[in-house]
């Protein structure tokens, strides 16, 4: 009689957040990217100033800093600071974060003192769209 047996390989990749410093470090490479954006873009803006828009500054710039952390981490999972740092945004499980994951993480980085607020172990934009920041072994 023979017998044939199908073993299938999975292979799963431990998911390793990452750890603090990698997390201020994104922090502060992203802030500093933002504010490069918001002061070449700030040169455009005298247009605005001739129409007498005077809000448009501070839309303009929200409107930047949301593109800015969901166009990116939305298409390919990471800012500037994330791929300098190799790391990656992911869901609890380690699949791809949704829109609605995605639009819940963006959002709630506009919360006041959102960057200090470290709850129940996680951040607070991780913690609310239920995503984490891993290391990326690609």
């Amino acid at each position: 009689m023979d017998t044939q047996s199908n073993t299938q390989t999975v292979s799963s990749v431990a998911l390793v957040e990452a750890d603090g410093a990698k997390r201020f470090l994104n922090f502060v490479i992203d802030a500093a990217v933002i504010i490069s954006m918001i002061i070449i873009f700030n040169k455009f803006y005298f247009f605005l100033k001739i129409l007498h828009v005077h809000d448009a500054f501070k839309i303009f710039d929200l409107a930047l800093i949301f593109t800015y952390f969901y166009g990116l981490e939305m298409s390919i999972g990471k800012t500037v600071g994330k791929m300098i740092t190799k790391t990656k945004v992911v869901t609890e499980t380690g699949d791809k974060p949704t829109t609605q994951q995605m639009l819940v993480r963006t959002i709630s980085r506009f919360i006041p003192l959102e960057p200090v607020l470290y709850i129940g172990g996680s951040w607070l934009h991780d913690s609310l769209s239920h995503t984490k920041v891993v290391c990326d072994n690609e």
